[in-house]
């Protein structure tokens, strides 16, 4: 069963150098996110889109176009 975590819970979470601990049980990550070829493509252009449309405002700003 599911249910949210709470402000005063979070206070059961510890690290340990690269571990995640809670209520002092291990946290086990079982899956890496792996992109596929297209999505990789599509995730490059986004970033650099969103990396432009914030330089965009304050090239313009400063006159530079």
């Amino acid at each position: 069963m599911r249910k949210t975590i709470g402000m005063d819970e979070l206070d059961h979470f510890e690290v340990d150098d690269d571990r995640l601990y809670w209520k002092g049980k291990a946290v086990v990550l079982e899956k890496r996110i792996a992109l596929d070829r297209y999505q990789t493509f599509l995730a490059t252009i986004a970033a650099f889109g969103a990396l432009l449309a914030g330089i965009h405002p304050f090239g313009a700003s400063w006159g530079w176009w």
